[in-house]
């Protein structure tokens, strides 16, 4: 049997049919590996953006507890253990008037320097467990000793401060703001202290709790990466004598922080007017029930006189590299944000990220 090979043109033929099939597994393997990268881009931004609010959530909840009690107002400052000792009550402990046009409150005599350090009374005042500053850096009056991280704050990002108790207990300490909680007399009786001096029994219905206060913003460089923005918290701490507010990144990436607070005006039937169930004695005063009626930014001018029930947080996040061949253009719409990417920014790929969080602690009658 005679054997025959392959003609020139037959070879040519296989060549050129080996080669489109080889081009056509690279181009998939490429476009595969590409939608890939992107996919994987896109679930590190979500993740990001999860664990920030997985960090900010839980304070936003816990807010205004104080123990065994979510009623500011049994709030006072003793010195050396005696509860007769009243150095400020919770009215006196406010940074801001309560109505417009009031004078402003004076700074609580014999706390350490540090309690003021972020603006008068801003470390004490247990009437604001939320507070925040719409579009700046702004944590409270006279903040110096408050900078923000290295070479500052991200313009345009609010500020969200939450205040509230630990949840587990501690042991007194001396220079450290702690509460000391009773179960059975908490609507009367709810003292804070910084000398470590506690002012009663320590037992299953009367514990001392560490007093928290934190405050979150958006810094304009991470710890390993200038100009990378990142999310940062600052916390209320010690240091030897005195009081101090320590500084944490918690994620990297996050571009933009913005807030509204949800607060009860008392109209719950939306016409305009406060309810006579909220407003029972007609005083024009609302005796909050613990809801939502109305968002508003946090430079609004009356919040000092509602309860907030609830916060909505938007969170921007943006990669960590830049990607070739890929432009947003999108405009970004949130709170009382428009945004557009332009110039090099444009070339990030981000992710916008909200939640709207109950305030547990907004008082219920």
């Amino acid at each position: 049997m005679n054997a025959r090979g392959v003609t020139l043109v037959e070879l040519m033929i296989a060549m050129v049919v080996g080669l489109l099939l080889v081009t056509a597994a690279i181009a998939i393997y490429a476009q595969s590996r590409s939608t890939s990268r992107v996919n994987e881009n896109v679930a590190r931004l979500q993740e990001q953006g999860r664990y920030a609010l997985s960090v900010i959530e839980p304070d936003i909840e816990l807010a205004g507890l104080y123990g065994f009690t979510n009623l500011p107002e049994t709030a006072r400052l003793i010195s050396g253990g005696n509860p007769s000792v009243i150095v400020a009550a919770a009215d006196q402990m406010r940074q801001f008037p309560w109505r417009p046009g009031d004078p402003l409150p004076t700074a609580v005599v014999g706390l350490p320097p540090g309690a003021h350090a972020c603006g008068v009374n801003f470390a004490v005042d247990v009437s604001t467990p939320v507070q925040g500053s719409n579009n700046v850096f702004d944590m409270g009056r006279a903040r110096t000793g408050c900078n923000p991280y290295s070479s500052g704050a991200q313009a345009g990002a609010d500020t969200l401060t939450i205040r509230r108790a630990e949840t587990e207990p501690s042991a007194p300490e001396s220079s450290r703001l702690q509460i000391y909680a009773s179960r059975f007399t908490s609507r009367t009786a709810q003292l804070l202290f910084v000398d470590g001096n506690a002012p009663g029994v320590v037992d299953t219905d009367h514990r001392i709790h560490n007093f928290v206060v934190r405050t979150y913003y958006i810094a304009r460089d991470s710890v390993n990466r200038t100009a990378f923005p990142a999310l940062r918290v600052k916390s209320l701490s010690r240091s030897g004598v005195n009081l101090v507010f320590d500084e944490d990144e918690v994620i990297p990436g996050v571009e933009d922080l913005q807030i509204q607070f949800g607060i009860d005006t008392g109209d719950y039937n939306n016409d305009g007017v406060i309810d006579t169930a909220a407003d029972p004695d007609r005083d024009g005063i609302v005796d909050p029930n613990g809801r939502a009626t109305r968002y508003v930014n946090p430079d609004f001018p009356d919040l000092p006189r509602y309860q907030v029930a609830a916060v909505r947080i938007w969170l921007r996040i943006r990669a960590e590299e830049s990607e070739v061949g890929f432009i947003d253009d999108r405009t970004y719409r949130y709170a009382d944000v428009v945004y557009t990417p332009s110039g090099g920014a444009r070339n990030f790929r981000r992710a916008l990220m909200s939640r709207t969080v109950a305030v547990r602690n907004a008082r219920m009658y």
